[in-house]
């Protein structure tokens, strides 16, 4: 069993998480865990979608490609260095 732990909501995002509960038939750790497993994956989401812009732009400003490779490979290594 997962251990206790606790935090407080604001009251209208508690009400909103009640009503997702009772709406679906879950309890409210359930409902609540879900809508903070969304709203993470939905931020980490968000941030792919900014460096896949950004790369894409770096790529169509290659000249070369061995330019574009350098560009390929940084990305790379920047997203190893970030996890």
């Amino acid at each position: 069993m997962t251990p206790q732990k606790a935090i407080t909501l604001a009251d209208d995002v508690f009400e909103q998480i009640r009503k997702r509960a009772e709406a679906e038939g879950v309890s409210l750790d359930e409902a609540a865990n879900e809508a903070l497993r969304l709203g993470l994956s939905e931020s980490r989401w968000q941030t792919l979608v900014k460096r896949g812009r950004t790369y894409s732009r770096e790529m169509a400003d290659a000249k070369t490609d061995d330019e574009a490779i350098q560009i390929a490979v940084d990305a790379v290594h920047e997203d190893r260095r970030g996890r």
